[in-house]
């Protein structure tokens, strides 16, 4: 009898402790389930969208039915998750804030399409932002196809487009709710592969990261997405509104990181891809030029002296031609002594639209730490900048 006592005792503790386990993870879970249909035998991925990267987190065979469920820890803050079906598959954004359980309703012919979302209103509003997204490529595809030539005549339009677009999803995403997963998500809305809002260099785009970088540390100040976002907002501020009072965000210098600029990989006459920021630690001038263009002989004679003066001082330049005809860029690039590169997609290049390259030539000066700190017009006397850069160290 004592024996029996003392066991059903230990059974009732280890109960209790399963049942506060169990409890324990209801609470600090989320959960994403749901039905794919006609999808018997496929593989369904759910990854977590980071702040540098994307990261596989569980997977499922789907049966018959369709039906799948996964559950996971709650995030620190606001959170993205995709649901891919097959590796290569499109994808379903869901937007997670807390323990919920949201509910995906799909087919596996169209997937990412034909999905209907329920318990996440902000995963709803991110699937809109992708329709859109997607709908400001195709009209930019269009007018790459349909209008001039001309390098300046075509990116103006498109450059206006953008402009549009961008008002539009602040007006209707991010003013009327910046502490939104939503508002955040569209700040990172990408166009051919590069960002749309540009807050290092551009002064509306830097205000947009700032309402919501100020919304998300008011409610989340010690989540990893919300610094990461405040050290890119107080950049844009320092480089686009350099008359603001350091403490307009109310964030302390321990927070800033320095941010990086956009990258640009090409390659060169030789075929070897170049990357931008691999020419850390030199001061750099990234030069946007088309060889074709009368004016650029001269110019280039003006960019051997200063390559001549500095090179051995730590200067580089990486000249990006946006020339339509490759071979006529080999045979003008092959005897400069500077890293030439070449973008095959000539006036529609998105590094020039990153940039907001509208007329050639177009330079900028990158300092020692990768930092983007002038445009071509910022600048009254490049020798003399280019001597500053180089003495700070």
């Amino acid at each position: 009898m004592y024996t029996y006592r003392i066991n059903m005792l230990l059974v009732a503790v280890a109960t209790t402790i399963l049942s506060t386990l169990f409890s324990c993870d209801s609470k600090d879970s989320f959960t994403i389930k749901g039905t794919v249909s006609n999808a018997n035998g496929k593989m369904l991925y759910i990854s977590n969208i980071g702040v540098d990267r994307i990261v596989r987190l569980d997977s499922v065979k789907l049966k018959k039915n369709g039906t799948f469920e996964f559950s996971l820890p709650r995030p620190e803050c606001y959170d993205f998750y995709r649901l891919g079906l097959g590796a290569k598959g499109r994808q379903i954004t869901i937007a997670i804030d807390s323990v919920e359980t949201v509910v995906v309703e799909t087919d596996a012919l169209h997937f990412a399409d034909s999905c209907k979302i329920s318990g996440s209103l902000e995963s709803v509003k991110i699937k809109e932002l992708e329709k859109l997204e997607m709908a400001l490529k195709e009209q930019v595809d269009y007018l790459i196809e349909n209008t001039s030539p001309a390098i300046g005549e075509t990116r103006s339009a498109i450059y206006n487009l953008i402009a549009d677009f961008k008002r539009s999803i602040c007006n209707e995403y991010i003013i009327p709710g910046p502490n939104k997963a939503s508002a955040y998500y569209a700040l990172f809305l990408r166009l051919n592969g590069e960002p749309i809002f540009d807050p290092l260099h551009n002064r509306f785009d830097s205000k947009c990261f700032s309402a919501v970088a100020t919304s998300l540390n008011n409610i989340y100040p010690h989540a990893t997405r919300a610094m990461h976002l405040y050290n890119v907002a107080v950049k844009g501020i320092k480089t686009t509104r350099p008359n603001v009072p350091k403490d307009t965000l109310y964030v302390s210098e321990s927070k800033i990181k320095n941010v990086s600029l956009f990258d640009i990989e090409l390659p060169n006459i030789d075929g070897d891809t170049i990357s931008l920021t691999s020419l850390k630690g030199k001061v750099v001038l990234l030069d946007f030029t088309v060889y074709g263009d009368a004016r650029i002989s001269s110019r280039n004679l003006e960019l051997r002296e200063l390559y001549a003066d500095y090179k051995e001082r730590g200067f580089e330049i990486y000249q990006v031609s946006l020339d339509g005809d490759k071979h006529f860029w080999q045979i003008s690039a092959e005897n400069l002594p500077w890293i030439c590169v070449h973008d095959e997609n000539s006036f529609a290049s998105s590094h020039a639209m990153l940039y907001r390259v509208d007329h050639i030539p177009t330079f900028f000066l990158i300092n020692r730490e990768n930092e983007l700190v002038y445009r071509d017009e910022q600048v009254d006397d490049v020798r003399k900048t280019i001597e500053t850069l180089l003495a700070d160290k």
